[in-house]
């Protein structure tokens, strides 16, 4: 049976109401289902049927149709939540009204922010509220859309590129972009790039296409929680003209076998996988402003210059990162990670699809790694 058949079964259970068949079908595919999204959250998502269940209250089953609905339902929940988490929310009047038409139950709701959310009572205690508490006295304070801050010289621009097969979270990490601080003279641009046959060559589209002198490139679930995002990084840019590059989390020397996680990962961010979200924090020494890095994590990359992204060699979705680190390395640029005190960015990465890894990689070390290293 493949994913698609199982999850054909599934929306068949839930068709006939016979949801306590659900969870031991998608147990006795476990891995099938540990390996698909969809699926590992429907399996989750158990634990609220059965507590709805005992409690005598409509279950979260018996309001969708099919795997697909029940995952559309959870991503505006966790969208929903994840802006009062980070200050974003533009009231709570929709969110409520949500909560209202969806019916969805006091169980439902604590699951997911136990899943999706970092600031989990500060959210409890907006929700209860009315309306989203601001951060009192915390790092991040939002701004109203539109708000500018000084930084920018007149006439300065930054583009934020997207390379995306989902219009959804694609409006959703734009909608981060929109509250961000707007330095004084900046104009801002967002291009997203859709049917690409790689990420190499939807770069390379959008690189081509922008004037910008500042390009982010990012995936459609990379969220920017630090609202002084775009000053932070042209501050960077302009004290040190030789960094070309800035990532959020990087390692200082890639090892020989050509895989990031096998060494010490710097940097901060927010990961959400599909149970849980946590931190991840290795800052580098307080004294130092950034530090000089071989390679980031593709989540998001800020360049202030334009250096051809690799499309002839890595025709896939991964090591474009690792490989776009070393041709700004080659071009005499530096590549660094900035020292934070909180992370820029929330990464919904889920699980990810390592079916191409392996034929990437060996490009990558045959490239960078066994024709030497670039310095």
């Amino acid at each position: 049976m493949d994913t698609q058949e199982l999850k054909n079964q599934v929306n068949e259970l839930m068709r006939n109401q016979k949801y306590d068949e659900i969870e031991p079908l998608l147990f006795s595919h476990r891995e099938k289902t540990r390996n698909d999204n969809d699926l590992a959250v429907t399996y989750y998502l158990c634990s609220v049927y059965k507590q709805e269940k005992a409690a005598g209250q409509p279950v979260i089953f018996s309001k969708v149709l099919s795997v697909e609905e029940l995952m559309g339902r959870y991503t505006v929940l966790k969208f929903y939540l994840r802006r009062i988490d980070f200050d974003v929310a533009d009231g709570l009047e929709e969110f409520q009204q949500f909560l209202i038409e969806a019916r969805v139950s006091p169980h439902e709701l604590l699951r997911v922010i136990d899943y999706c959310v970092v600031h989990k009572e500060k959210v409890l205690k907006a929700i209860e509220g009315g309306l989203p508490q601001k951060a009192a006295g915390g790092l991040w304070a939002m701004p109203e859309r539109g708000e500018t801050c000084t930084g920018a010289a007149d006439g300065e621009e930054i583009c934020f590129i997207i390379c995306t097969n989902d219009p959804v979270y694609a409006k959703e990490c734009i909608y981060y972009i929109d509250h961000l601080k707007v330095p004084e003279g900046m104009q801002i641009d967002v291009l997203t790039v859709e049917e690409a046959k790689s990420l190499t060559a939807g770069y390379n589209e959008a690189m081509k296409y922008s004037r910008a002198k500042y390009k982010v490139y990012l995936h459609h679930d990379t969220f920017i929680v630090n609202p002084d995002f775009i000053r932070d990084c042209v501050e960077i840019f302009k004290n040190d003209p030789q960094v070309g590059m800035i990532g959020n989390v990087g390692v200082d020397r890639m090892p020989v076998t050509g895989i990031m996680w096998d060494v010490d990962r710097y940097g901060m961010l927010y990961e959400q996988h599909v149970y849980e979200t946590e931190l991840l924090s290795n800052p580098i020494s307080p004294d130092m402003p950034y530090m000089e890095a071989e390679a980031i994590d593709g989540f998001i990359m800020i360049t202030q210059y334009d250096v051809p992204w690799r499309e002839d060699l890595f025709t896939k979705w991964d090591f474009y990162d690792c490989s776009q680190s070393m041709e700004f390395i080659r071009h005499g640029y530096k590549v660094i990670v900035p020292n934070m005190k909180e992370p820029w960015c929330v990464h919904d990465c889920g699980f990810i699809d390592f079916k191409n890894y392996d034929g990437e990689k060996a490009k990558y070390v045959a490239e960078y790694v066994s024709g030497g290293r670039c310095r």
